[in-house]
């Protein structure tokens, strides 16, 4: 006697694959009670999705902000070095400095300011925007965001929404859920306007690649069409 696989039957064979690899628990956390291993997947899908399609502002924030306040503190500072030369900053900041030249020191690198730049973290960025610093953003804040309204140009309206990003940008790059979200939307609306803060053009930039309005709009449903044929 034959035995007849039919595609249900592949799909709930790889689905159950699928579960094993991501472990039951990560896999439940896309299910709400009573919905079906397919819905959970589509949920999971429309997560990665998501993640992927802020990547694009992640990373031209991300850059757009530490250009913009190291030439702002060089100016302040006087000094064009001021990263690799720890100043401007508290034992907190400059311990995270000499950890990223280390970093850069072992894999036989070479410290310029620029490659120093480079290599400290985007928490690194946004701790500069920490109360502590209060004195030093009201000389640099104009320059940082040219583009911010005057009502709103103040170090705590930008240290919210710069931490705002931070904290969506840590959860989708290591993995973790953002779909369910209820203000996610305004959390990339968030990130839009700090990119345009700063500079203009980038935000046209961003305009042209943001798949995520679409992405979000679609919702889950549509990454079921994703599973046909698995």
């Amino acid at each position: 006697m034959t035995n007849h696989i039919t595609s249900t039957d592949i799909l709930t064979i790889n689905i159950a694959n699928i579960t094993k690899s991501l472990s039951k628990a990560r896999f439940d956390s896309y299910r709400v009670a009573g919905e079906t291993d397919r819905i959970a997947l589509s949920k999971y899908i429309w997560n990665l999705l998501l993640c992927e399609s802020l990547y694009s502002g992640f990373q031209i924030l991300e850059v757009a902000f530490r250009n913009s306040i190291h030439t702002e503190i060089a100016i302040c500072a006087k000094d064009a070095q001021w990263l690799t030369n720890e100043i401007f900053l508290f034992e907190e900041e400059k311990a995270a400095i000499k950890i990223s030249k280390k970093s850069i020191s072992d894999r036989k690198g070479t410290l310029t300011e620029d490659v120093l730049v480079a290599e400290m973290s985007f928490g690194f960025w946004t701790s500069l925007l920490d109360v502590r610093y209060d004195t030093m953003w009201h000389r640099i804040i104009k320059g940082v965001f040219p583009n911010m309204p005057k009502t709103d140009r103040t170090r705590k309206e930008a240290s919210k929404a710069m931490n705002t990003v931070r904290k969506l940008r840590n959860a989708a790059l290591h993995h973790h859920s953002i779909w369910h979200w209820s203000d996610l939307d305004q959390q990339h609306e968030t990130m839009k306007a700090l990119i345009g803060y700063i500079c203009n053009s980038s935000l046209l930039l961003y305009g042209r690649i943001d798949r995520f309005p679409m992405i979000h709009g679609s919702g889950y449903k549509e990454c079921e069409k994703l599973l046909e044929g698995l």
